[in-house]
């Protein structure tokens, strides 16, 4: 069975007086984690909107083409 350093749960959420440095480490790599799980799929959507708009843009000039052709 392990021991623990610390002899209850307001001892372990101290950190021996260190809580404040060590809970914003762990806050920071969380949000640092959840930012590399977000963000690629926010580019992805932009990406993609661009491409559907660039397609609208060019079919337009496509269908106008062949109106001045005829």
């Amino acid at each position: 069975m392990p021991e623990f350093q610390f002899d209850g749960m307001q001892d372990f959420l101290a950190m021996g007086g260190y809580a404040f440095y060590v809970w914003i480490s762990y806050l920071f790599f969380a949000l640092v984690v959840a930012w590399n799980l977000i963000q690629p799929r926010i580019e992805r959507r932009k990406l993609l909107q661009l491409h559907k708009a660039r397609m609208q843009r060019e079919a337009g000039l496509n269908k106008q083409r062949v109106t001045e052709q005829s």
